[in-house]
């Protein structure tokens, strides 16, 4: 990302690029002087006023361009603290296409990287980590939930949590310094004190943020629902049934589905990827055998897990390959086979030999959901066990009397309404920084109890303080940076 380190002024569609709209917004930035932008339009830009708009032409030499209206803003009082000029231009794309080229040929103009108006927003002051950070979500957002969370990053209210937990440290920092310099003057005892009663409230700010970080958290932003299971257990004609549409190949050969399948689904208010995985098994085909690590890659790493077992085709080998995965679901298929019942009873033995289980592995009973039967790939137990029942897995069984497709939905639904209204951080970088910082303010919790060096425990101190930086934005590594700035779109 070289434009992290450019100045040169740049231009970019900000809205609108990518089909034909209405109005489509062009933003150019960066230039010293609008004067020198006087020979693109048929108005003299030498005395127009900052924040007002104005109807004008764009022309190429003697050829009339476009007819538009544009807004000038001056720097620094301007979205990124540089001269910006909007251009508000009939928005077919072809015309967008026309019009930045002019810029670009004509002048000393560049088009845009993704996220270079806002890196120079936060390059200017003019926006915080946190906020470039809460506009990233607030513009990816795939859920209401993603929406508010950008919204409280952007507003600075999550900033207030992160404030007070670099106040707690400051605090701290000041009574070991305290109990360096002045020793003598307050005493091992109050110095003692101090120490324990900063360190304390520095522990407890760092528990409350930590409690707000658990497995699924990172998860909600993009959520995805993943089926697993061996081949012809039932995977793509359920991904199909959630879809709707005959989405993936159904075939009773093994190993037809070799790669995932990935289609965006709507439950609720939320937005899930839902992927359809190949069968695990093993497999001397090379093609197959990347897509079943693929699929063990994806299940791990997904909000709502379900696997599908066909009750006639099992085996003890492939419960031993995902006994660590924690599932939400266990959906039985073929239940139209004669022998269902008494094939399910002995998965359930499986079950309970290569998963915790805690409690009754029966469940219990919904009320009707619908009276639709649609063959194989339906379940036939009735309603949630639940993460209370089955701990390892926190499985749930449906019943084939009910519709697979709002069982599924209203499960997945109530986990994702459970874990966001826990007020959970979302964004990676805060979670590992947190869990980090977690870690180290442990181990340096310990030394202080152990060591006397004081300059032992003052560098231990440090590298604390360095992370909790980090996190609140006085810190940006590079690299940082450019992992923000990959998911922005260009021309914002």
């Amino acid at each position: 990302m070289e434009f992290l380190y450019s100045d040169d002024p740049i231009i970019a569609c900000s809205s609108g690029g990518q089909s034909n709209t209405a109005i489509a917004i062009i933003r150019l930035s960066g230039f010293s002087d609008i004067s020198l932008l006087n020979k693109f339009f048929n108005i003299d830009l030498t005395n127009i006023k900052s924040r007002f708009a104005y109807f004008c032409k764009i022309i190429d030499k003697d050829e009339i361009v476009d007819e538009i209206i544009f807004t000038y803003f001056i720097g620094p009082n301007s979205y990124n603290g540089e001269n910006i000029l909007e251009l508000s231009v009939h928005g077919n794309v072809f015309n967008i296409e026309k019009i930045i080229n002019l810029f670009v040929l004509n002048s000393n103009f560049r088009q845009a990287n993704p996220g270079e108006f806002t890196y120079r927003a936060l390059k200017n002051k003019k926006l915080s980590l946190f906020q470039v950070e809460g506009l990233d979500l607030l513009l990816n957002a795939s859920s209401p939930f993603s929406l508010k969370q950008g919204f409280s990053l952007l507003s600075g209210k999550l900033q207030e949590s992160y404030t007070s937990l670099y106040n707690s440290f400051l605090n701290h920092k000041s009574s070991v310094e305290l109990s360096i310099d002045f020793y003598e003057d307050i005493g091992e005892e109050q110095s003692q004190i101090q120490l324990k009663d900063s360190l304390s409230l520095l522990m407890s700010s760092i528990e409350n943020l930590k409690r707000r970080i658990n497995r699924d958290s990172m998860n909600l932003v993009s959520p995805d629902i993943t089926l697993v299971g061996l081949p012809n257990a039932g995977k793509s004609s359920l991904f199909n049934k959630l879809l709707s549409e005959d989405r993936a190949i159904i075939s009773n050969i093994a190993g037809t589905t070799r790669d995932f399948i990935s289609e965006k689904i709507r439950i609720g208010d939320t937005y899930f990827n839902l992927t359809d995985t190949a069968g695990v098994r093993d497999s001397e085909n090379i093609i197959e055998s990347e897509g079943i690590r693929r699929a063990l890659s994806l299940i791990n790493k997904s909000f709502y897990k379900i696997l599908v077992i066909n009750p006639f085709e099992f085996s003890k080998d492939f419960f031993q390959e995902l006994r660590d995965i924690n599932f939400d679901l266990i959906l039985f298929s073929h239940s139209d086979r004669d022998g269902f019942e008494t094939n399910v009873d002995i998965i359930k033995d499986l079950i309970k030999e290569y998963f915790i289980i805690n409690g009754p592995i029966e469940p219990t009973k919904f009320g009707p959901i619908g009276a639709n039967n649609n063959g194989p790939i339906e379940p036939i137990y009735d309603g949630p066990i639940g993460p209370k029942t089955i701990v390892s897995i926190g499985a749930s069984l449906i019943n084939s009397k009910n519709d697979v497709t709002k069982c599924i939905e209203n499960l997945v639904n109530s986990k994702y309404l459970d874990v966001s209204s826990k007020e959970p951080i979302i964004i990676e970088r805060h979670i590992e920084l947190i869990n980090r910082i977690s870690l180290l303010s442990s181990n340096y919790s310990s030394l202080l109890s152990s060591e006397d060096d004081i300059s032992i425990i003052s560098s231990e101190l440090n590298i604390v303080g360095h992370c909790i930086s980090e996190l609140i934005g006085i810190v940006s590594p590079d690299d940082v940076l450019h992992n923000i700035f990959d998911n922005f779109c260009i021309g914002k």
